[in-house]
């Protein structure tokens, strides 16, 4: 993969903050002609540095009050068994992340859910009748003290 160069770092870490910024705004903040700086941003999206442009919506505001994380044991560790465990997760709504760990748990999820009334039906009638999960231990968020969505380049 092709390293950045300054111009490149600076672009990136502009989009990170204002995805909606225009590229007249950019070509001024980096001292650039647009076609240039347009051009860069193609290159970054065609060679995957960029991968999406995206609304980050406050949870809250849409009634997701509760936030949960799950450490998740299964029981079968064949590829097959993995696949399908992450593939059983891409259909709930509700888990906003799944990430494939080690240490003493297999999986750790990121769980929104309105309350915990909500989260209960999530993991009676959702969560507990998928098969191969050994064991699960639901964590709370009390309070967010740091979410960050973007990196220091």
């Amino acid at each position: 993969m092709k390293s950045l160069d300054e111009i490149d770092r600076k672009l990136l870490n502009i989009l990170q903050v204002n995805s909606r910024i225009t590229i007249r705004e950019l070509s001024d903040m980096l001292h650039l002609s647009t076609t240039p700086v347009h051009e860069r941003i193609k290159k970054l999206e065609k060679t995957g540095y960029i991968k999406n442009y995206l609304t980050v919506i406050d949870p809250k505001m849409i009634g997701k009050k509760l936030i949960v994380y799950i450490s998740v044991s299964i029981n079968e560790h064949a590829k097959t068994a993995i696949n399908e465990f992450e593939m059983e997760m891409e259909k709930l709504d509700e888990v906003m992340e799944c990430y494939y760990i080690s240490g003493n748990y297999d999986f750790l999820l990121k769980v929104h859910c309105n309350d915990m009334d909500d989260f209960h039906n999530f993991l009676t009638n959702k969560f507990s009748v998928i098969k191969n999960i050994t064991q699960f231990v639901s964590s709370f968020v009390m309070a967010e003290s740091k979410v960050k969505q973007s990196f220091k380049l």
